[in-house]
């Protein structure tokens, strides 16, 4: 099973109408230009979409030079709803193909000219319900940071981890995060720091919003992608394990807590 990517794009003030949002400012892993990001060739078909807007909402679209048309999403949520399924389309066993080596722009179909945030999950296949259902989880760990994320820009976490983990090579087979903000406000993460084979990949979820400094998170329904396939790749060695970055819209979190469903491998 080959990994993935969640890549993203955030505007404070993209303009009314149908307008580009501009790719998340500070990307150091994916080439950005201008507001749009280019397909690696090891990515290149679309696993999932969010889209977030302020106040309005509206339609988004995927555009790409060499597609006959854009891709184009109904499913819109406020950047300040509790559940972030409501902007979520989930593609994982249906995925549509993107041109590798080309630009991606992401645009806003939006009433107001508001905060926005687009945010693809893009690998190199299909995600199957029976890859999910192969995983075997063996390890649960959490772990938290007290770090100021620069909204609108992918700012690094360092996590300080509750526990040790056995002598071991572990694999992530599920990620959930949670940020705690004075206003709820969409936002996604990605893990970085992994090792090895792992190192060309920063695959990732939608966060939540906790309550209060590091306690619970806030009720929704259902939290998206949150379990993921087994993937060699995606793993570490236990003295080793990974940070993320975050990438949100509008203002800035100042506490993040994460969970990590292992499997070892090794």
């Amino acid at each position: 099973m080959m990994p993935f990517d969640i890549i993203g794009w955030t505007e404070a003030t993209p303009g009314t109408g149908t307008v580009n949002i501009a790719a998340g400012l500070g990307d150091n892993f994916y080439h950005v230009t201008g507001d749009d990001i280019i397909v690696r060739p090891d990515a290149h078909y679309l696993l999932g979409l969010f889209t977030a807007a302020a106040s309005t909402g509206g339609r988004s679209r995927l555009r790409q030079p060499s597609l006959a048309i854009d891709y184009e999403f109904l499913k819109c949520c406020l950047t300040t709803d509790l559940d972030p399924i409501q902007g979520f389309e989930d593609l994982r066993g249906t995925p549509l193909p993107l041109i590798p080596n080309e630009k991606l722009n992401a645009l806003l179909t939006n009433a107001t000219d508001e905060d926005a945030l687009i945010a693809a999950i893009i690998g190199n296949g299909k995600i199957t319900q029976a890859a999910l259902d192969a995983v075997n989880p063996t390890h649960q760990l959490s772990g938290y940071a007290d770090t100021t994320i620069t909204a609108f820009t992918w700012s690094p976490v360092t996590i300080t981890w509750n526990q040790d983990l056995p002598k071991g090579q572990y694999a992530v087979v599920g990620m959930r995060v949670g940020l705690y903000v004075a206003s709820i406000e969409s936002a996604i993460a990605r893990l970085t720091g992994l090792k090895g084979p792992g190192a060309g990949w920063r695959p990732g979820v939608l966060c939540a919003s906790m309550e209060a400094d590091h306690e619970e998170y806030q009720s929704i329904t259902h939290e998206p992608w949150t379990k993921w396939p087994l993937m060699q790749e995606i793993s570490f060695p236990h003295d080793q394990p990974p940070n993320i970055e975050v990438l949100m819209a509008t203002t800035a979190a100042t506490d993040e807590n994460i969970e990590l469903l292992l499997q070892k491998i090794a």
